[in-house]
């Protein structure tokens, strides 16, 4: 049988927690795609086969409606009814406080096979990265990071490659450079002094080498090594940050920077492109 990498579909309308939820799936080496509504999550899995649903249970029928649990809840008996065992696997993010554990329970006889409390736990608690890893270890016999539920997707239509801005010019690696009051690449300042709490820490973390290679480092990895509050949570936050100050910056410079270009993720975790180049400079 074939194999291809998990694709998770995240059912949820709220930006911020996609983002969140988004990086901790691509950290662990997987796919996701996006459904803000009931209906649009029902036609998503009709059309194409998914590994696992990341639910949010408070989410509206459709664009502009009003979100109510009960509108989870229906499409997670939808999904148990018709794909009899053998579909995605589901599990329920809730954020209803003291309520949550009994309503995850209560989802849970209604097919959902695990459920994770909204904010997410940070260590030593288990996290969505736990959840999600503890949740297919027991429900897909398969090797890890891969799924047979998708096997032979290859048919199906993959990501069009993103077409650069007009006029600008594709990154292609370059030198990376901290100095002592700020940090720039291909000689343009991303960093300075005084540019965030966790940026530098985070950029001079990614640029430690492993037998020769950048290492890499889980949302979780790097929660524990800078200490953030929030843990992985925070993490995916300071990316989509640093990322969009490298995108910023480079484009005044007639540069195009996609967001993989200099801080890739997925796979084994955060990490630099092997086309970076780093030094620091003491003066």
């Amino acid at each position: 049988m074939n194999y291809v990498k998990h694709r998770a579909l995240i059912v949820e309308d709220d930006d911020q927690i996609v983002g969140i939820v988004a990086a901790c799936v691509e950290s662990l080496g997987h796919v996701s795609e996006r459904a803000a509504t009931q209906a649009d999550a029902q036609a998503m899995l009709a059309a194409k086969p998914f590994c696992y649903v990341l639910l949010d249970l408070e989410i509206p029928l459709k664009p502009n409606g009003f979100s109510r649990i009960e509108n989870g809840e229906n499409l997670l008996e939808r999904i148990a009814a018709t794909s009899n065992g053998c579909g995605p696997k589901v599990i329920v993010m809730t954020s209803h406080g003291n309520k949550g554990h009994a309503l995850a329970v209560q989802m849970m006889k209604k097919g959902a096979i695990d459920y994770v409390g909204k904010p997410f736990p940070s260590p030593p608690d288990q996290t969505l990265d736990d959840k999600i890893k503890e949740a297919l270890g027991k429900h897909c016999r398969h090797a890890p990071g891969e799924c047979p539920i998708l096997a032979g997707a290859a048919a199906h239509k993959q990501e069009a490659p993103s077409v650069q801005p007009a006029g600008l010019t594709p990154f292609r690696g370059g030198k990376l450079i901290f100095h002592p009051e700020h940090v720039e690449l291909l000689g343009r300042t991303i960093l300075t002094a005084k540019g965030g709490k966790f940026s530098r820490p985070l950029l001079e973390l990614l640029a430690k080498r492993t037998n020769g290679k950048y290492a890499a480092y889980t949302g979780n990895a790097v929660a524990r090594e800078l200490r953030c509050p929030k843990g992985q949570n925070d993490v995916a936050g300071y990316v989509k940050s640093l990322r969009r100050r490298i995108r910023e910056a480079l484009r005044s410079d007639g540069i195009s920077c996609a967001d993989q270009d200099v801080i890739m993720s997925g796979g084994p975790g955060y990490r630099l492109n092997p086309w970076i180049t780093v030094e620091f400079h003491n003066g």
